[in-house]
């Protein structure tokens, strides 16, 4: 057994350290069985400032930010504004289709 101590980091930006990139979209399909994912992209996930959006499966919502950072290669983050999500039941398992709207923003360097 390794003991070690907690690692904490934390970084505070202001609004004059963020330079705004522009506004994004982007959006996910999603297959669900048993409530475990299934087929779709796997691994693609954006950094974002802010928690995840509520009621919304984690890999869709990773996809769609994921998208959503791509659009602007000079983006470093993405802030979720808004999502819609559509939800397709079936025998056994779901289908989510996920849109989400947000702002792009690039850190400044000095």
């Amino acid at each position: 057994m390794i003991q070690g101590a907690p690692l904490e980091a934390r970084v505070n930006f202001q609004s004059s350290d963020l330079e705004y990139v522009g506004e994004v979209t982007g959006t996910a399909t999603q297959y669900y069985v048993l409530g475990i994912p299934y087929g779709g992209r796997r691994n693609h996930t954006a950094s974002t400032y802010g928690g995840v959006i509520p009621n919304v499966p984690d890999r869709a919502y990773n996809n769609a930010l994921y998208d959503a950072l791509s659009q602007k290669a000079d983006a470093d983050f993405v802030l979720p504004l808004s999502s819609e999500s559509t939800v397709d039941h079936s025998f056994l398992g779901k289908r989510v289709e996920l849109k989400l709207r947000a702002k792009a923003f690039k850190i400044k360097t000095k």
